[in-house]
This record gives structure tokens, sequence and C-alpha cells, in this order.
């Protein structure tokens, strides 16, 4: 092969790699400032955690029946969302956060049920889980609108079978 024609080759390899590494580590942009205003420090996260804990026993004394609060609303020290829960949220067309509701499960176990939230604290009540490849670009799919496509995220993993044992927060 002749070195002209190996040059533009080299050249698409190289730009097919940069691509590649960049697709591979894309992260989702974040303003600083205004992670700011939601950063507490681990100190105070665990203070928080441990308060919780402690005010869940306190009000379990003062229960009549305190295996009512376990039996009817069993509440997990915390749940775990995998990355492309939250990523569907946040990709989400007009999505600038996301809210986590309380909730109860038929189980009668508390979990969090999350929803994106436009600029506006406006709840996003709209299909979350799209079928990927299925996608055809110009082409919108039909939408049979809320309730019944309409989707949140939940069933987290629940704390105390899915925790970081050794964190200050699930040890209060």
């Amino acid at each position: 092969m002749k070195r002209s024609n190996l040059v533009p080759w080299l050249i698409v390899l190289l730009l097919l790699a940069i691509f590649i590494y960049r697709e591979l580590n894309r992260k989702i942009p974040v303003s600083g400032e205004r992670v700011k205003e939601h950063v507490i420090s681990m100190k105070e996260a665990e203070g928080y955690t441990k308060a919780f804990a402690e005010a869940k026993v306190a009000l379990s004394r003062q229960l009549q029946n305190p295996a009512y609060l376990d039996s009817n609303f069993n509440m997990p020290q915390c749940e775990l969302f995998n990355r492309d829960a939250i990523a569907a949220i946040l990709n989400k067309p007009g999505a600038t956060g996301l809210r986590v509701y309380l909730g109860l499960n038929p189980k009668k176990e508390v979990c969090f049920v999350l929803v994106p939230v436009t600029d506006k604290g406006k709840d996003i009540t709209e299909r979350l889980a799209m079928d990927y490849n299925t996608w055809i670009p110009g082409i919108t799919s039909a939408r049979a609108g809320y309730p019944d496509d309409a989707e949140a995220i939940e069933r987290g993993q629940r704390c105390p079978h899915m925790c970081d044992l050794e964190s200050p927060l699930t040890n209060p």
C-alpha cells in the first residue's frame, strides 16, 4: 500500500478511536454552583441517618403495638437505584431534576418513587423506559398519555438486603 493511501486511513482510525474513547467516558454535565445547593458533609449525612434510626425506635415505643410500624410501614434504611434508572429520569426531555416520593407498596414496604421534574417544579408523568432498539429517526411514537403509559422509577434494592455495611450511613 502506498504511503499516500495509508495516511487517510490512519486519520480515520485515529478519529474513530477518539470518538469511541469519548463515548465510553462521557459524563453528565454538572454545574458546581447548582450542586452546592444540595451538598452536605458526610458527617452531617451520618447525623441525619442516625437521627432517623433513633426517631423510628422512639416512635415504635410510643405505639400501643410496637410491631405495627414494621408490619404496616416496613421502612428500608435506604434504597439503591442503578445508573440507568437515574439516567432515564435525567434524559427525559424537559427534565431538570428528580423528585423522590415516599410510597407504600403492596407488601406494606415503604419505598421511594422517583419522577423527573421540569424547571418549573412540575412532575413529568410520561413513559420513561422506552425500547431504545426500535427508535426511528424523525418519527415520534404515539403516546396514550397518563396514566396508561406514564411511568415512575421504583423497585430500588432495599437495605438491609443491599447495603454498604462499611458505610457510616448504614450503621448509625
